[in-house]
């Protein structure tokens, strides 16, 4: 009896464990921010479930960090701690209290962290800026916008780099902390244009990130309500946006996505401000040599990276030559034959709303006679995701003759709308069923958002 009572107490323990992990997971992935943390899980019902189902049956745990390292070993030499004077017959409600309480504890830790981490980061934005004001022949380029950052990027970076000697931030570092650190450790002293990818969850981000770069350059990529529950509005996504806009130097040149509402606004608003503004609004150039088969809204990225190129002296000739040897694949949509001669068009890198509306009118597009789209619900919409994820539901039904939804959050509102076409499903296996007698050369699946390895790993893709 007493060898089972052991046994019951190192499951529990286990489980323990394993809760701990999964809370720091949680705050890892939304970099330990309170602001995005309850943004995506501040809901009481998921929050309840995730507090008393330690993250379900799947372990989760997080990449190990030092900062994470430093999280789990504090909350979990606090359990110990705890445990060394509790008496034996006592060990099972023990253990079950700080299972229950692991939340807690790990929320504890990372506040404990959050002024030395502060300090740190003072000091790495500090060394940054000054190591960009030393590098006086450098031109940089910040991009920013709710959609469009990581694809204007790349594509302005291959093309300067047919003239220039580019860097740029690597994969989705858009952070003040990730900015910083690539320009310590990444930025060439001989590169000529830095590209800077800038993202934000609040005001004031973005110009923070620019009083450490201090670009010449700044190009608005569009804005839709993608972060609105950190925002809170539309215009206070404007606002954080145009930021970058706002701490261009007087002679710095600013780019405009003409096409999209919220960026013509402010557009019009910085030429208002300033009447001999050094600016371009862009808009779609579908006609640019070797791209037709390209989505609609690269063609539109693509636009503003031409002005930036004309601007820094590139000829219309060697711009185009330079658009020829473009990978458009690159952080952004791909298009592959799978197995059984399937077409897969994988746009996984990210998801927005008007990216995803953008994904559904580019596989409308696609001759293929069947149309399947698998993606999760978007995140981080606020007030804005019932209505939003409804117009999702609606272009679903117009394009797809099937949709698998690998979240639960707003699939009421697709299913509401899309009908018998929309399916909830997240076991890979079970997705890997519903697709069984699909697969074949009359089918295009296109991949939309972050879903899991499981999923894009199935076997006939």
């Amino acid at each position: 009896m007493e060898f089972l009572f052991g046994i019951i107490i190192l499951g529990i323990a286990a489980l323990c464990v394993k809760a701990i992990l999964f809370w720091v997971y949680l705050w890892q992935i939304k970099e330990y921010r309170l602001d995005r943390f309850l943004a995506e899980y501040g809901d009481s019902k998921k929050l309840l479930k995730f507090w008393i189902f330690g993250g379900g049956r799947s372990f989760k745990q997080p990449k190990w960090t030092a900062k994470a390292i430093l999280i789990f070993a504090v909350v979990f030499a606090v359990a110990v701690v705890l445990a060394l004077p509790v008496p034996y017959d006592l060990t099972l409600p023990f253990y079950l209290v700080i299972y229950l309480f692991s939340p807690t504890l790990v929320f504890l830790a990372v506040f404990l962290f959050k002024i030395p981490t502060v300090f740190t980061k003072k000091i790495i934005y500090f060394r940054a800026a000054r190591k960009i004001a030393k590098m006086k022949n450098l031109t940089v380029v910040g991009i920013t916008g709710s959609f469009g950052k990581s694809s204007t990027k790349e594509f302005l970076a291959q093309i300067l780099s047919r003239k220039f000697r580019v860097a740029k931030t690597p994969a989705n570092q858009n952070t003040e902390i990730g900015i910083a650190k690539f320009v310590l450790a990444g930025l060439p002293e001989t590169a000529e244009i830095f590209v800077v990818e800038m993202g934000a969850y609040k005001m004031g981000e973005i110009k923070r990130i620019c009083g450490i770069v201090k670009p010449q350059i700044g190009i608005l990529t569009g804005i839709d309500e993608q972060h609105m529950a950190l925002f809170g509005s539309i215009e206070n996504t404007q606002k954080a946006k145009f930021e970058l806009i706002e701490n261009l130097p007087k002679d710095g040149f600013a780019v405009f996505n003409g096409e999209n509402k919220y960026t013509r606004e402010l557009g019009e608003k910085w030429r208002e401000r300033n009447h001999n503004a050094n600016m371009r609004m862009y808009a779609n150039t579908a006609n640019v040599a070797n791209v037709e088969n390209l989505p609609p809204h690269y063609l539109l990225n693509l636009a503003g990276v031409i002005e930036v190129a004309k601007y820094l002296g590139m000829s219309d000739v060697e711009i185009e030559e330079a658009i020829k040897r473009i990978d458009f694949s690159d952080k952004g949509m791909k298009t592959f034959i799978g197995k059984n001669n399937v077409l897969v068009i994988d746009d996984t890198y990210s998801a927005n709303p008007d990216g995803v509306m953008a994904a559904l009118d580019f596989l409308a597009r696609q001759p293929r006679k069947y149309k399947i789209i698998i993606m999760p619900c978007l995140i981080e919409l606020g007030l804005a995701s019932k209505e939003i994820h409804r117009k999702i539901g609606k272009k679903i039904k117009e394009v797809c003759d099937l949709a698998i939804i690998t979240t639960r959050d707003y699939f009421t509102e697709i299913k509401n709308e899309a009908g018998s076409k929309a399916i909830l499903e997240n076991n890979s296996g079970k997705v890997k069923e519903l697709l069984k007698d699909k697969l074949n050369s009359d089918t295009v699946i296109l991949l939309e958002g972050r879903l899991s390895q499981g999923i894009i790993s199935i076997n006939p893709l």
